[in-house]
């Protein structure tokens, strides 16, 4: 990730969400910045691991950790959620299925993932 797209991402999601806005605790002390709370959500992400991995590198709880992503998750799909899970317009589900069925041969299964809806004779089952 680019590092202007990365400052561009803290600045919408530390106007926007109060978590992630400068604050002290119940002493005084400064609460951990935007940016690091934006880092550790990405990295997060980014790499697919458990929050107490990055816990010595980020200098993080696991309980600081798991909001943090928790948090900029809900915050990023408020923000861009309309933008970029928009409904799919007529001509752009058209090259979908003509590209679908053009790659397996078949048709008819975009939106489909389980296939549920096909009935399956002589299966076996469990009675219970």
């Amino acid at each position: 990730m680019s590092r202007r797209l990365f400052t561009h991402i803290v600045r919408e999601v530390t106007g926007n969400v109060p978590y992630f806005q400068k604050s002290s605790d119940c002493t005084g002390k400064v609460c951990i910045s935007a940016l690091m709370k934006c880092a550790s959500a990405i990295r997060q992400l980014e790499y697919d691991t458990v929050r107490d991995a990055l816990d010595e590198y980020m200098q993080l709880s696991v309980k600081t950790s798991r909001d943090c992503l928790e948090i900029f998750c809900k915050a990023i799909i408020d923000l861009y959620g309309k933008s970029f899970c928009g409904s799919l317009h007529k001509l752009m589900l058209e090259k979908l299925h003509a590209f679908h069925k053009e790659k397996h041969r078949f048709s008819g299964m975009l939106g489909n993932i389980d296939c549920t809806d096909l009935e399956l004779i002589n299966c076996p089952t469990i009675l219970c």
